[in-house]
Formats: C-alpha cells, sequence, structure tokens
C-alpha cells in the first residue's frame, strides 16, 4: 500500500449555488463502491430522497476507469493508493465547491497500518456565505490521546470559519473516551448533533454509535436511518436542512 498523490476530482456545477432546502447522505460503503449491490442499492436511495450531496466513507475507486456518479460533481480524497485502485473519503453534490482541503491524520492505524483522512469542502449558497462541510473518516487503533490529537486538527483547520457548516461521517467513537472528545470538539463548533427516531439501525460498538451528521447554521427538517440490507456493515443516516 501506498500513500496517495493527490485529489481526484471532478467539477460540473461550478457556476450553481447550493438548493435552499438540500438532503445529504452520510455513509461508510465499506469498499463496496464497485460492486452492483452497492450501485443499485445508492442509486434507489438518490431517487427516493433526492439527494444532493453524498458523504461517503471507505470509496474504493479503480485508476483505470471514472467514477458512476451520473450527475454529481465530486471530489475523492484517497488514505491509500495501490497499483489498481484508490481508496477514500468522498463528497458529491450538485453545486459549486470551492477551496477543498484533505487532512491526512499524523498517526498511522496499528503504527505500521495507513492513515486515516478528512475531507473539507466549501459550497456557495449566497453571494456573500459559503457552507463548510467536513467528510470524516476517524482513526481507529489508537490511544484515545491520538484520536483527540487529530480531531484538533481538523478543529484548528476549520474553526475560522465563521458561517454554516456540517461535520459528519464515520467517527469510530467505540468508547466512552472517544465520545467524550467529540462532544467537546462538537461544543467548541457550536455544532448540533442530527437526531433520529430509531437509531437501531445505526452502526455501534459497546453501544455507542459510530456514524454522526453535526451542524450549525441550518434548520434540520428531517431525518433518518436506513436498512442498506447488510451491504455495508454500516447502515447509511440521511438528514435534510433549510437555509
Amino acid at each position: 500500500m501506498f500513500k496517495p498523490n493527490s485529489f481526484v476530482k471532478s467539477l460540473k456545477h461550478q457556476e450553481t449555488e447550493l438548493e435552499s432546502e438540500f438532503s445529504i447522505l452520510c455513509w461508510n460503503v465499506a469498499k463496496l463502491t464497485l460492486k452492483s449491490s452497492y450501485k443499485d442499492f445508492v442509486n434507489t436511495l438518490i431517487k427516493k430522497y433526492d439527494l444532493d450531496i453524498l458523504l461517503l466513507q471507505e470509496v474504493k475507486k479503480s485508476l483505470s476507469h471514472e467514477l458512476e456518479l451520473h450527475e454529481y460533481s465530486y471530489v475523492l480524497s484517497p488514505n491509500i493508493e495501490t497499483k489498481k485502485h484508490i481508496f477514500g473519503v468522498l463528497s458529491a453534490f450538485k453545486s459549486s465547491c470551492h477551496n477543498e482541503l484533505s487532512l491526512l491524520t499524523k498517526k498511522r492505524e496499528l503504527r505500521c497500518a495507513t492513515h486515516k483522512i478528512s475531507l473539507i469542502t466549501h459550497h456557495k449558497i449566497s453571494d456573500e456565505e459559503t457552507l463548510l462541510i467536513v467528510n470524516l473518516h476517524a482513526i481507529n487503533f489508537v490511544h484515545s490521546s491520538d484520536f483527540k490529537h487529530e480531531l484538533n486538527n481538523i478543529y484548528m483547520s476549520i474553526k475560522s470559519h465563521g458561517g454554516a457548516m456540517i461535520v459528519a461521517g464515520d467517527f469510530n467513537t467505540w468508547n466512552l473516551k472517544r465520545v467524550q472528545y467529540l462532544n467537546e470538539f462538537s461544543n467548541d463548533l457550536e455544532l448540533k448533533k442530527v437526531g433520529f427516531e430509531s437509531e437501531k439501525d445505526i452502526k455501534k460498538i459497546f453501544s455507542n454509535s459510530l456514524d454522526y451528521i453535526f451542524y450549525r447554521g441550518l434548520e434540520l427538517t428531517f431525518s433518518t436511518v436506513i436498512d442498506s440490507k447488510k451491504i455495508s456493515d454500516h447502515n447509511p443516516i440521511i438528514a435534510k436542512f433549510k437555509r
């Protein structure tokens, strides 16, 4: 496995502002993005929920083929590159995207394994304002203090943004110390957590949820968790917002 070199992106909507009401999907897709079962399922979700933004973790892309993302623009920020594939977080959207920033973790998982990755993008919502989105896959298999340090690196990169914000992804918050550090991170940024009527399908370890959507400067109008029929070991979470 090799350290990746750069973004992979396709920006088709640079003159388009994000709609005043928009929907977002967050999903760890467990490297299954080249399989037909994943493609069919995500296409069903896109049509049913009219999804404007997709925030995917553990995306797998062939280096020899383009991504199949239909009408979406996208930025893929890889944390692993091999001879045939890249893997990472992908943010897809139907609006302009500016100033993308990739944050590779300082630490590696299990010392000799891989880095994790977070992707920060900005999307125009008015002449004066942008929505900042963080698509995050938090580091695992390290001390909780290292987890906190990596969250702080993200915080330092986004704290100066004064407007609307969404931070979402797989936070790997499998113990109470990690949950505590995540709560401190979200409180420092004045973020609210998207709640769900039923959380039984959210991926959990030791009763702690791993997947979240946080937000500020927006009104939450809808949220749901989707049973992905075991396509991935995580289930998609969806939220709709109004600004």
